[in-house]
């Protein structure tokens, strides 16, 4: 079933506002998540590429890092700006009558696969770097930390404070599913992918091992009880 389709099916009976626009806003996503894997798939192919050649240049960490942050940050750039441009087709638009609460919208899971997924990748890294092995590479990892610390906040802090795009009450209710949808997409554990493709080390194995697997855990659990399409009730 494909991104659209599955927001169809899950809130087919609920009043989403005008389809045309509820459609646009999903296909922005939908490209939005299509670019991000790509990404994750080039990140995993050079990962290959680099074990199969056996090569420990630090180019190799500094390109991943870097491929990394893109997939991260292409959800927000893509969303911004196919966002606006539908936000500067609709001439009437109604605004919130209440403000945004952050942990409704974020979610106790999902707050938590955060925490643990930074505050593990922070102490990976100073464990490799305060080990004195690889040092480069640990550098490196904790730059690329920093750089999807700063992508998710910006990520989190767009879907918080964007003003609405909605018609009427149907298109309000789809605009607060698809802030959830943004927030929690953001949420996604890139540190784990980051800490996979450039900290897999001797000296770090067990402790990587021990975060990806809580790290793991976390999201199937999170993503079980606060899915990306989250539910809302449906009109009697």
């Amino acid at each position: 079933m494909g991104y659209v389709d599955s927001w169809t099916q899950r809130y087919r009976g609920v009043d989403l506002g005008p389809y045309g626009l509820l459609l646009g806003r999903l296909m922005v996503r939908r490209r939005a998540v299509h670019l991000a894997a790509g990404l994750v798939g080039a990140v995993l192919v050079l990962r290959v590429a680099q074990f199969l050649v056996g090569s420990y240049a630090l180019v190799w960490p500094v390109l991943l890092t870097a491929l990394v942050a893109l997939a991260a940050g292409v959800a927000l750039l893509v969303q911004r700006v196919g966002d606006r441009r539908i936000a500067a087709a609709q001439h009437d638009r109604v605004g919130r009558l209440w403000p945004v609460d952050f942990t409704a919208v974020l979610g106790r899971r999902t707050r938590i696969l955060l925490t643990v997924s930074y505050v593990g990748a922070a102490l990976l890294g100073f464990v490799q770097l305060l080990s004195g092995d690889d040092i480069a590479p640990a550098v490196v990892f904790l730059c690329g930390v920093a750089l999807l610390a700063v992508v998710t906040y910006a990520s989190l802090r767009s879907a918080l404070t964007r003003a609405p795009i909605a018609v009427d009450h149907g298109s309000l209710q789809a605009d607060d599913l698809l802030r959830v949808n943004d927030a929690r997409h953001a949420a996604v554990a890139y540190p784990v992918l980051l800490a996979l493709v450039t900290m897999a080390s001797t000296a770090s194995i067990w402790l990587l091992t021990v975060y990806t697997a809580v790290s793991v855990v976390i999201s199937v659990y999170a993503m079980a009880h606060e899915p990306l399409t989250p539910k809302v009730p449906v009109p009697r």
